[in-house]
């Protein structure tokens, strides 16, 4: 391994929960906002954030900063993507985008109530869609960046993810507050969404993020302006705090994160992580919980000391050392302790033990091949394949999380992870008539792992 420049930190939020939750009631539900302002039940609210419009914007801000912060390694997260699935192809996203929002207008029509009735939820939802794809297509035309399919310059942002968030924040506004299951539903399937835009190899990870941010942003803007012209802030009102929803705070979560890893061969490399988490509690501040993380690092290729050389008969030139990126699994168990913060915001602590498994790899030069009357082309010579073999992974946690809805955050994470894995090396066959002692072919490397990003949480 060696020394690879630390990339920009990755806030990303691609992937949410796919997971129903029991219902909750937010508080008595009253019939009018005047009706509502004259009710004694509801509770004073007690945010550590007090402006409204703060908080609807902390989840958009995030995703739109996340856009800006990836911007400049977009094309290493696509790499990720080439390296363990690149022919992925499923025309799926262009369905679900227009989901959540058919689940609005199914439920109307079925008699169900939320927190409008259906002609002014169509009014909110054609707002919606104005006002995203003015930003989407004001964006795409004016920015002109270039597909990483390479068929067309109007990538950003994706309009496919943006329509996805938009309906799915509508779906959430809607129905979320009665019934948060809606809620997860409709992100888990707008992310999906996103997600596959990025797997289909249409849209930077960029373009998706900053989709995301715009599609809720466009949804808020609506019911903002809806609710200004009907003088109301629905049909049906509701509202909730955290100390009224959730007194044991069992969760299931999904996000992404920026990782940094310092080891004992005195290597830095950085790259991203994938997490899945979750957590059963068994009052309001112990549980046991678990996390799956899937690491991606790649490695910079770099100049051979000698880049004019002979490979079985051809000359070779312009020679780069090119490592496979380095692909890590760790499935990870341990106690979790939680304690609120104000009436919306979670912290939540965990200490974690497993292991870790590794992907295998290759190391290559690539080269240009000189041959007889004047040919020339590309040229891989494979030189080792590399294997992280299981080890044993402790590390400690934790996560701040800001309340969305009465059972969804979004969550700022931060984890160490310290393993040792054993590293085995195995000789390219074109290499086998190089003497080599066994001994050499095996590494043990000490892995102080770090990581920081943002991920979707719901809680049941």
């Amino acid at each position: 391994m060696k020394r690879v420049k630390s990339r920009s930190i990755y806030f990303a939020t691609l992937l949410t929960v796919l997971l129903a939750v029991n219902k909750v009631d937010a508080y008595a539900q009253v019939d009018t906002i005047k009706n509502f302002h004259k009710s004694t039940s509801a509770p004073p609210s007690s945010y550590l954030i007090k402006n409204a419009w703060i908080r609807k914007g902390i989840a958009p801000a995030l995703l739109l900063t996340s856009s800006a912060l990836t911007w400049g390694d977009r094309v290493a997260v696509m790499e990720a993507r080439n390296r363990y699935i690149p022919d992925f192809s499923n025309p799926l996203d262009n369905y679900l985008q227009y989901a959540p929002a058919t689940g609005v207008f199914a439920l109307s029509l079925a008699g169900k109530k939320g927190l409008n009735r259906w002609s002014r939820q169509a009014i909110n939802w054609g707002a919606g869609m104005v006002i995203m794809s003015t930003i989407v297509n004001s964006l795409k035309y004016s920015t002109k960046i270039l597909r990483p399919d390479g068929t067309s310059y109007n990538s950003f942002p994706s309009g496919h993810t943006a329509t996805a968030f938009m309906n799915a924040t509508f779906l959430h506004k809607e129905y979320g507050y009665k019934e948060p299951a809606y809620s997860i539903a409709g992100y888990a399937i707008s992310s999906f969404a996103g997600a596959e835009r990025s797997l289909n190899n249409r849209h930077w990870v960029s373009d998706i993020l900053a989709g995301a941010g715009i599609g809720i942003l466009s949804t808020e803007l609506a019911y903002l302006i809806v609710d200004r012209f009907y003088k109301d802030r629905g049909d049906f009102f509701s509202d909730f705090t955290i100390h009224e929803e959730i007194d044991v705070p069992s969760f299931l979560a999904a996000g992404m994160a920026y990782s940094y890893c310092f080891s004992s061969t005195d290597a830095t490399f950085s790259g991203i992580e994938g997490v899945l988490e979750g957590a059963y509690y068994f009052n309001k501040r112990w549980g046991m919980g678990g996390k799956i993380v899937f690491a991606h690092f790649p490695f910079m290729d770099e100049d051979l000391d000698e880049d004019n050389f002979v490979y079985k008969g051809v000359q070779v030139q312009k020679g780069m050392l090119n490592e496979q990126a380095m692909g890590m699994l760790s499935l990870l168990v341990g106690p979790q302790y939680a304690r609120t913060l104000g009436s919306k915001f979670l912290l939540q602590i965990n200490a974690l033990a497993g292991i870790t498994v590794g992907v295998k790899g290759n190391i290559n030069i690539n080269g240009t091949f000189v041959g007889e009357n004047n040919t020339s082309g590309p040229i891989t010579i494979p030189l080792v394949s590399y294997q992280p073999l299981a080890a044993f992974t402790c590390g400690t946690g934790f996560s701040l999380t800001c309340m969305m809805t009465p059972r969804i955050g979004i969550s700022l994470f931060s984890d160490y992870k310290y393993l040792k894995p054993t590293f085995k090396f195995t000789i390219a066959d074109e290499l086998n008539d190089f003497p080599v002692n066994e001994n050499d072919l095996t590494e043990q490397i000490t892995i102080n792992n770090l990581s920081t990003g943002l991920r979707f949480t719901a809680f049941f």
